[in-house]
């Protein structure tokens, strides 16, 4: 992606999301409608660093007003996780690119089971918001951390409406301790078309 395909956004809000994790909401500085995403979208950020990096989007895809981004901080990374983390406040300005969307939803399921570990949360959100608000297609979300402590978007999980589609799953870093997903995955339902992501 070039530079002239970047826009402007600022940083409207960011707030903890969990241990190590800041939620960063993203909107344009005119207050002008954002180019559309789909559930499953990722976003290019030109972190203050300067490195690029993807994230998810995990905000509903029905909003045109705002991004939203999870964004776990690596300490031990290349630095763009540090950078951006450590930087953001509002009315920091970022280079965003256009919503790209390499892990769509298919529009031919019937149902879903979305299995997600760690920050892998983030395109999971977008896809649940969608399909509870605007799709109506079931889904059970197998959501499987280390602790509450670093889990993101915990207490919106376990509340209505996501808490009955969703299974929350702690470890406490054993493997001994790990969700069993095999009944899952085996025999994904007897819905016909169901899909695994």
């Amino acid at each position: 992606m070039t530079d002239n395909a970047l826009m402007p956004l600022c940083v409207a809000h960011t707030e903890p999301a969990a241990r190590g994790i800041q939620r960063i909401e993203l909107r344009h500085p005119q207050g002008e409608p954002l180019p559309p995403f789909t559930a499953g979208a990722h976003i290019p950020v030109r972190t203050p660093g300067g490195a690029m990096r993807q994230y998810s989007l995990c905000n509903d895809p029905a909003e045109q007003d705002r991004y939203v981004i999870a964004v776990k901080r690596e300490a031990e990374g290349r630095g763009g996780s540090r950078s951006l983390v450590d930087a953001a406040r509002p009315g920091l300005v970022l280079e965003v690119g256009a919503p790209e969307n390499a892990f769509a939803l298919d529009p031919k399921a019937g149902s879903f089971v979305l299995i997600a570990g760690g920050i892998g949360i983030t395109p999971m959100m977008a896809m649940a918001r969608h399909l509870l608000a605007e799709d109506g297609r079931p889904f059970k979300l197998y959501y499987l951390t280390r602790d509450a402590e670093g889990t993101a978007f915990l207490d919106e999980l376990r509340a209505p409406p996501f808490a009955p589609h969703v299974v929350v799953h702690h470890d406490g870093g054993d493997p001994a301790n790990a969700y069993d997903l095999w009944p899952v995955l085996e025999k994904p339902g007897s819905a016909a078309g169901r899909h695994v992501y």
